[in-house]
C-alpha cells in the first residue's frame, strides 16, 4: 500500500472464471485505490485474457507461487467452493486481506479454522454475498425499522429460494460449472445460495436453531462444456463485455454431470429475537404463473408485515405508521425496486442499483485503507455458514440443530 496521498491496495485474484470476469475485474480495474497486480488460474488462456482485458500486470498458474512471490496486499478468492479453505488459509497466514466468494466453507470445522486464522492474523475479510446485508442501505433501513418494532412481535416468516421463476426461458439448473455447483466438494445448491439465510438474519437478527430435511432431487444434468467459456473469453475485446451470462444461456448443453450434493433443502429456522419460519433452497428453475408469487421472503408480526418482491425491493404495512419514513396511498411503505444487476439478458438495473460485487470490492478496499472492520466480516460468514451446515446436520440426525455462533446486527 502506498502513502496517504494516493494510497492503493495491491490486489491479486485467484480464479479467472465467470464471476471474476463478469463482475469483479471490470470494477477493480477502474478503482483509483486498487493496483491490480496479479491474476491466477490453472488455465493460462484465462489469465492471459484477464491481463489483456483488465490490465493485470502478472499471471500465475500456481496459487502458492502467487502468494509467495507477488507483491500484493489482498487476495480475492473467486474459485470453486472446494478450494476456499486451503486458498484462504494460505493467504491469511501470509498476512493478506481476503474477499471470499460464497461460501466461506461447506463444513463448520473448516469455517472455524478460517475464522481463527483471520482473527489471529488480524487481517480484513469479507465473506460474500454482501447483498441483502447492512452494507445495502435499504436493508439497513429495514433492519432498523424491525428493531424499532414496526412489526410488533415477529410470529413467522417464509422464504423459497429456487431461482428466477418469473421470467424465462426456464434454466432447468445452473448452465455451467461442475466444480462450482455439482460436485460434493461444492456443497451443491445449498451453499451456492447463502442469499436465503442472509436475508433472514439481516432483517430478523441471529438464528437460534434449525430443523431440516435435505435430499438430492435431480441426479442427472447436462451443462455447457467448460471449454466454451475459454472460447468466449478469446473473442471478448471490451472489458465490459466479458459477462458470460450474456451467452451461456443460449449455448448447447452437451456435458453430462451428476449431482453429488443436496439440491433440495427445506429448513425451519428459530430466531433469537423471536419468530420461526420456513426456508426452502433448491435450484430447478421452472416458470410460474404471473401473479402467483415467487417465494420471496415474507415476515408476519403481531402489528405488521414485511414483504420482499411484488415489484418492490420491500414493502411494510403496520399499525405503527409513525415509525415509517412515509406511507403511500395504498397504506404501505414501499422501497422501489432497483433491478437485477446480475443478468444482462434479464431486467436491467436502475441507476444506483446495489451491485454486491462492486460494493464488496469497494468496502474491503476502504476498510483496509481506513483500518476498520468490514460489515460482512468473518463472524457474519461463520453464522451464515452454520445456518446451512446446521441444516445438513439436522437432516442427517433427524433432530434440531442448536446454533453455536451468533452475530451482532
Amino acid at each position: 500500500m502506498t502513502g496517504s496521498g494516493g494510497r492503493q491496495v495491491k490486489v491479486g485474484i485467484v480464479g479467472c472464471g465467470v464471476v471474476a470476469t463478469a463482475y469483479y475485474l471490470p470494477y477493480l480495474m477502474r478503482m483509483e485505490t486498487v493496483d491490480l497486480v496479479a491474476v491466477c488460474d490453472r488455465f493460462e488462456t484465462r489469465t492471459q485474457a484477464c491481463m489483456r482485458l483488465f490490465g493485470a500486470k502478472e499471471q500465475y498458474l500456481d496459487y502458492d507461487e502467487m502468494i509467495d512471490h507477488a507483491d500484493i496486499d489482498a487476495v480475492f478468492i473467486l474459485t470453486a467452493p472446494g478450494t476456499h479453505v486451503p486458498f484462504t488459509l494460505k493467504a491469511v497466514e501470509a498476512g493478506k486481506h481476503v474477499l471470499i466468494q460464497k461460501p466461506l466453507a461447506t463444513e463448520m470445522q473448516d469455517a472455524r479454522l478460517i475464522a481463527e486464522a483471520i482473527r489471529t492474523a488480524g487481517v480484513k475479510a469479507i465473506v460474500e454475498p454482501s447483498s441483502s446485508t447492512l452494507l445495502d442501505p435499504d436493508f439497513a433501513l429495514l433492519r432498523e425499522l424491525v428493531k424499532k418494532g414496526v412489526l410488533g412481535d415477529v410470529l413467522w416468516f417464509s422464504l423459497a429460494w429456487t431461482g428466477p421463476t418469473t421470467y424465462g426461458p426456464a434454466l432447468g439448473s445452473n448452465p455451467y460449472g461442475q466444480d462450482a455447483f455439482y460436485t460434493k466438494e461444492s456443497g451443491g445448491f445449498l451453499f451456492d445460495l447463502p442469499y436465503a439465510p442472509t436475508q433472514i438474519v439481516s432483517l430478523l437478527g441471529p438464528c437460534k436453531s434449525v430443523f431440516a430435511h435435505a435430499s438430492i432431487g435431480v441426479t442427472d444434468h447436462t451443462i455447457v462444456p467448460e471449454e466454451a467459456y475459454d472460447q468466449f473469453l478469446a473473442g471478448v475485446t471490451d472489458p465490459d463485455g466479458a459477462n458470460y451470462w450474456d451467452v451461456v444461456l443460449d449455448l448447447p448443453r452437451s456435458k453430462h454431470v451428476r449431482m453429488e450434493a443436496v439440491d433440495n433443502v427445506y429448513s425451519m429456522y428459530e430466531m433469537v429475537e423471536g419468530g420461526v419460519g420456513t426456508c426452502h433452497v433448491g435450484r430447478i428453475y421452472h416458470p410460474i404463473l404471473p401473479g402467483t408469487g415467487g417465494g420471496a421472503l415474507q415476515i408476519f408480526g403481531t402489528d405488521g408485515n414485511l414483504l420482499l418482491g411484488a415489484g418492490y425491493t420491500a414493502s411494510i404495512i403496520t399499525s405503527h405508521k409513525h415509525l415509517l419514513p412515509r406511507v403511500e396511498a395504498d397504506g404501505w411503505f414501499h422501497i422501489p425496486a432497483r433491478g437485477d444487476h446480475n443478468r444482462a439478458k434479464w431486467p436491467q438495473p436502475t441507476p444506483g442499483a446495489f451491485n454486491y460485487y462492486h460494493e464488496s470490492s469497494q468496502h474491503l478496499i476502504d476498510c483496509i485503507l481506513e483500518d476498520r472492520e468490514p460489515i460482512v466480516n468473518v463472524d457474519w460468514g461463520l453464522h451464515i455458514t452454520e445456518m446451512m451446515a446446521g441444516a445438513l446436520e439436522s437432516a442427517r440426525s433427524g433432530e434440531r440443530y442448536d446454533m453455536t455462533t451468533t452475530v451482532e446486527i
